[in-house]
C-alpha cells in the first residue's frame, strides 16, 4: 500500500504547509485559512520547477540495478520484507545467525575496490578495471540522465562518482553511500540493519538510514526508521516505521508514523494500519491521521494547526472527504484534497528509493 509515486512529488507535499494559510488576516489555525485547493496549486508550481531535478535518485536505482546483477548485497536480511513473514524466510535468518556471522560483510571480496561504468552497449553498469574505488567498498560512475530513458545520454557524459562503502563492525552491517560531483557532495547517507532472534521461527527486524541527498538545488535530510517483527509460525508482521524528511534551509518538514498489522495465512495481506503524517512549515502544520481496517475502509480527519477541518472515510482506494463544519467540498476541493491524499505515498517511495542500494527494502 502506498507507494506508488516519486520523490519530486515528495518536494511538494513538503510545501503542502505554504499553500493552506490564506492572505485574509485572519488568525492562525482557522480552519478558514485551509484552503485545498490553493495547497494542491503550489504544490504543483513547486513540481513544475523541480520535475527534472531527480537524476540522484535515478542514479542510485540504476546503480542497484547494476550491483544486483553482481549479487553484490549482502543476504543477512530478507531483501523484501512484506514477503518475508513466512516461516522458511524467518528460518533462513535465524539459520545464518546460529551459524556464527553476526554481521555479513556487505560485499563479497572479488568486488571490493571495483569501479562500475554504464556500457552503452549493454544498457547496465558493468565492472571495469578502472582505479580509484574505495578499499572497502565499490563505485559507480555518475552520468547526465536522459530524462525521456531515464538512463545515461548517449554519448557518455560523466557528471561524478556514487560511492558504497562497508562500515560495518563485528556486530552491525552499515552500508555508507556518498556521492559527489565536482567538489560538491549530492548524496551523503548510511544504511544500517540489525535483527533479534526472538524464537524458533520469530525474528524482530531493524532497516534505519540517515542522512541528506540533493539535486544541486534542494537538500533532502532525512533520519528514517523502519522496524518489523516477522512471526513465522502465525505468518504475520507487526509493522513499525518512523520517517522524517526536511528540506534543509527552508523550514518545512515532513513526518510520518505508520504502525501494521499484516496477517499473510489468508487472502488478504493487510490486517489494519495506521498512518500519521504531518507536514510543518514554521509554526504552521497540517496532520492526516487515518486507518486502514481489514475490510479496507479508511476513517481519519486532516488538522490545521490543530483544529479538524476535513473528515475521511471510504477506502483507500476511493477515499471520501466532507468538511467538519458541514459545508459542502466543491468538486475542485474534493479533487485536490485526493491529489494531496495520494501524496502521502510519496513519502513511502522516496524511502524506497533511498533504501535502494540495499536491496529496496519495499515496505
Amino acid at each position: 500500500m502506498l507507494r506508488n509515486l516519486r520523490w519530486m512529488p515528495l518536494v511538494a507535499v513538503l510545501a503542502l504547509a505554504a499553500g493552506a494559510c490564506s492572505d485574509d488576516g485572519t488568525s492562525p489555525g482557522d480552519p478558514a485559512d485551509f484552503d485545498p485547493v490553493a495547497t494542491e496549486q503550489a504544490v504543483n508550481d513547486l513540481q513544475n520547477r523541480l520535475n527534472s531535478d531527480s537524476d540522484m535518485m535515478v542514479s542510485l536505482g540504476l546503480a542497484s540495478e547494476g550491483l544486483g546483477m553482481q549479487m553484490g548485497a549482502s543476504w543477512v536480511m530478507p531483501r523484501e520484507l512484506d514477503q518475508a513473514a513466512a516461516a522458511f524466510s524467518a528460518q533462513f535468518v535465524r539459520n545464518y545467525a546460529l551459524a556464527g556471522s553476526v554481521a555479513d560483510p556487505v560485499f563479497p571480496p572479488e568486488l571490493l575496490g571495483t569501479t562500475f561504468e554504464w556500457s552503452l552497449l549493454e544498457g547496465h553498469y558493468v565492472p571495469t578495471e578502472r582505479a580509484g574505488a574505495p578499499v572497502s567498498g565499490i563505485r559507480f560512475v555518475l552520468y547526465a540522465i536522459d530524462p525521456l530513458t531515464r538512463t545515461p545520454t548517449d554519448p557518455l557524459v560523466e557528471t561524478g562518482s556514487l560511492d558504497l562503502t562497508d562500515e560495518g563492525t563485528a556486530s552491525t552491517t552499515r552500508l555508507g553511500i556518498e556521492a559527489v560531483s565536482g567538489s560538491e557532495t549530492l548524496i551523503d547517507y548510511f544504511i544500517e540493519l540489525s535483527y533479534v532472534i526472538l524464537g524458533e521461527n520469530d525474528i524482530s527486524v531493524t532497516v534505519a538510514a540517515e542522512g541528506f541527498i540533493s539535486d544541486g538545488v534542494d537538500r533532502l535530510d532525512f533520519l528514517l526508521s523502519q522496524g518489523a517483527t516477522l512471526l513465522g509460525s502465525t505468518e504475520t508482521i507487526n509493522m513499525d516505521v518512523v520517517y522524517s524528511l526536511s528540506l534543509a534551509g527552508q523550514n518545512v518538514s515532513v513526518t510520518v508514523e505508520m504502525h501494521g498489522e499484516f496477517d499473510f495465512s489468508g487472502d488478504n495481506p493487510i490486517e489494519a494500519a495506521s498512518i500519521e503524517l504531518r507536514v510543518q512549515n514554521g509554526t504552521e502544520f497540517v496532520d492526516f491521521e487515518m486507518t486502514l481496517d481489514a475490510d479496507n475502509s479508511l476513517t481519519g480527519v486532516i488538522q490545521y494547526n490543530g483544529t479538524t477541518v476535513v473528515n475521511i472515510t471510504g477506502t483507500e482506494a476511493d477515499p471520501v472527504f466532507t468538511r467538519a463544519d458541514g459545508e459542502q467540498l466543491t468538486l475542485e476541493e474534493v479533487t485536490a484534497l485526493v491529489e494531496l491524499f495520494d501524496m502521502i505515498e510519496d513519502v513511502f517511495d522516496v524511502v524506497e528509493e533511498l533504501f535502494e542500494p540495499f536491496g529496496g527494502f519495499d515496505f
